[in-house]
């Protein structure tokens, strides 16, 4: 086994590349005059796909604190682009869905995210991009795992 280097870790590369990819994206928004951050877009995509939902799901299935999408949430609801409702099976937890307002600036922000995705993507071959996004995929299967097995340990 090779000694341990943090530059070349999977980890820290993953990690900075999230970081780097979430800092252009932010900045191409703003650039098109889009007052949004790459974590308010990772809860657009997730109310697309699954809406509505609760503050709680949004939080389990983004693998964030609360406290990280209450803020992301707040912000999208002040732009006037989701809304929260009471669930009606528990007035305590609310639902967020998207609003009619955001359709338009949703479209707008897929093909800034889908152009950020294809730079960021440039000079790699396809069949070296598909191996790392199925390892990717392992990883993330694994953590998640891994996750779970130490959170129902420590309910114990």
């Amino acid at each position: 086994m090779q000694p341990y280097n943090h530059q070349q870790s999977l980890g820290h590369l993953t990690g900075l590349a999230s970081r780097l990819f979430n800092r252009l994206l932010t900045l191409r928004f703003k650039q098109a005059g889009i007052d949004m951050t790459a974590e308010q877009w990772g809860v657009i995509v997730l109310l697309q796909q699954h809406q509505p939902i609760t503050q709680r799901q949004l939080s389990e299935w983004l693998y964030l604190e609360k406290s990280s999408v209450s803020r992301s949430i707040d912000g999208l609801e002040r732009r006037g682009w989701i809304e929260r409702q009471a669930a009606p099976e528990d007035r305590r937890s609310k639902l967020v869905s998207l609003t009619p307002k955001s359709l338009e600036v949703v479209a707008q922000c897929a093909a800034i995210a889908t152009q950020v995705l294809e730079d960021a993507q440039h000079d790699v071959p396809s069949t070296s991009l598909e191996q790392s996004k199925l390892s990717l995929s392992q990883v993330v299967t694994n953590l998640r795992a891994l996750a779970d097995e130490s959170q129902s340990e420590s309910n114990h």
